[in-house]
């Protein structure tokens, strides 16, 4: 045991953790100055041959662990700081986000309960009132943390779920299911949150799209048909930065639309909130004021390590309300601990103080240079339409404003005619440094 005990004492030194971060600076440099390929060319296949092996029954040296990370994961990464890494939705992380990652997991604070993450939990809040009042939003806004949009949006619709159906909970929603409307071009998260609720994808009410955007005409005839056939619409989502086309739904037309009605207005701003932190691009999100609710991943656009994703609401309370879970033994009502517990509010219970790499983002970098990166994106993805706009083999769907471009390509015996046919669609993000 005494034996034991010294070798996670070792681990825990300067020496130890300087065996894991100089792997990490080694292939951050290793990847920036583009040698080598983007991607790897093997296949999962042949990877998986490599690890091959039987569960070890005892543990090696922490040095022959890092040379294993060195020789047999590192080089089959996606080197996501290569000059030529384009064409997914993963971001180069933040240097200053990255080096808070270790940090995150030497502190281990689970965000549950403030008891077991005093600082962790009111830096959590502190950077959720940050970010509503970036959107607009008021003294009553709250919201979580959560590991994507995915898991926003999920908990979004729960909360318009309890504010439709207040029983919900505890009896289901019953035979006649409200309707969830959103465009043609939602994210499969809001599809398949309305199965993991109980709703029925039958109950999904999608709008066509006009010009790659939600169609507000059709969203008002749509709405008034719905009154009239006596459909409860629980919630309508709209789009702020479409992973598919980088379109963003007219927020200040969709708005009102919602607000006169009394409905409950999600925006999937997973890629495009962040044009909050932009003078140049905020005005993408006029309107959005008008929301209930905004998932917003700094993962994404803000450029820091997976997992970092928020979710915004107007009021707080709606949060409170969408998991009515008792659990005395680690909940409590005293009003302190209401207001700092995380766990009451978020589907997650065991969860790791991510807010800290974002509060950090914040506070190295500040609002302006964000913002500044955010608009470095953009002219990426505008820089790489007007080149594809004169290659004969390509052809641009849309104006390209976001870091999500679309273009098409065409056939090659079309292109030596010239043809303008369009055959396939594809999308990348430039989300890459140059």
């Amino acid at each position: 045991m005494s034996e034991l005990f010294s070798s996670l004492e070792s681990d825990s030194t300067l020496a130890a953790a300087t065996l894991f971060t100089r792997l990490a600076t080694d292939y951050l440099a290793a990847t920036r100055d583009g040698s080598g390929p983007v991607s790897t060319s093997r296949t999962s296949s042949e990877i998986a041959e490599r690890f091959d092996e039987p569960l070890p029954l005892d543990g090696m040296p922490l040095e022959a662990v890092a040379e294993r990370l060195r020789h047999d994961v590192l080089p089959d990464c996606n080197r996501l700081y290569h000059p030529r890494y384009a064409g997914h939705q993963v971001s180069p992380p933040l240097p200053a986000a990255i080096w808070t990652e270790p940090l995150i997991a030497a502190l281990n604070q689970s965000l549950a309960v403030a008891e077991m993450s005093p600082v962790a939990t009111v830096l959590e809040h502190r950077v959720v009132q940050w970010m509503c009042e970036l959107a607009g939003f008021g003294a009553d806004a709250g919201g979580t943390l959560t590991s994507g949009g995915t898991e926003a949006t999920f908990t979004a619709l729960l909360a318009a779920r309890a504010a439709a159906i207040p029983d919900a909970w505890t009896e289901g929603v019953g035979a006649d299911p409200p309707v969830v409307v959103c465009g043609e071009h939602a994210h499969y998260a809001v599809s398949r949150a309305i199965a993991e609720l109980g709703l029925g994808l039958n109950n999904a009410v999608v709008i066509p799209s006009r010009r790659w955007r939600m169609d507000t005409e059709a969203l008002a005839l749509t709405l008034g048909q719905l009154a009239e056939q006596g459909r409860r619409v629980m919630a309508v989502v709209a789009t702020a930065g479409s992973t598919a086309t980088g379109s963003f739904d007219e927020l200040e037309a969709i708005g009102p639309l919602c607000h006169e009605r009394g409905l409950w207005l999600h925006v999937d701003g997973a890629h495009g909130a962040s044009a909050l932190l932009s003078e140049r691009h905020h005005e993408q999100l006029r309107g959005l004021a008008f929301a209930r609710s905004i998932a917003w991943d700094p993962h994404k656009m803000m450029l820091l390590p997976l997992s970092a994703g928020v979710l915004l609401v107007r009021d707080e309370r709606d949060l409170d309300a969408a998991f009515a879970q008792r659990a005395p033994y680690l909940f409590t009502d005293e009003e302190h601990a209401h207001q700092w517990d995380q766990g009451p509010r978020s589907f997650q219970c065991s969860r790791r103080a991510d807010a800290l790499k974002l509060w950090v983002a914040f506070q190295r970098y500040g609002m302006r240079t964000l913002g500044e990166i955010y608009d470095h994106q953009c002219g990426l993805a505008r820089a790489m339409h007007a080149h594809l706009e004169q290659h004969p083999q390509f052809e641009p769907t849309r104006r390209s404003t976001h870091s999500t471009g679309s273009c098409a390509s065409r056939t090659t015996a079309r292109a030596r005619a010239g043809s303008p046919r369009r055959t396939s669609a594809t999308a990348g993000s430039c989300a890459s440094r140059s």
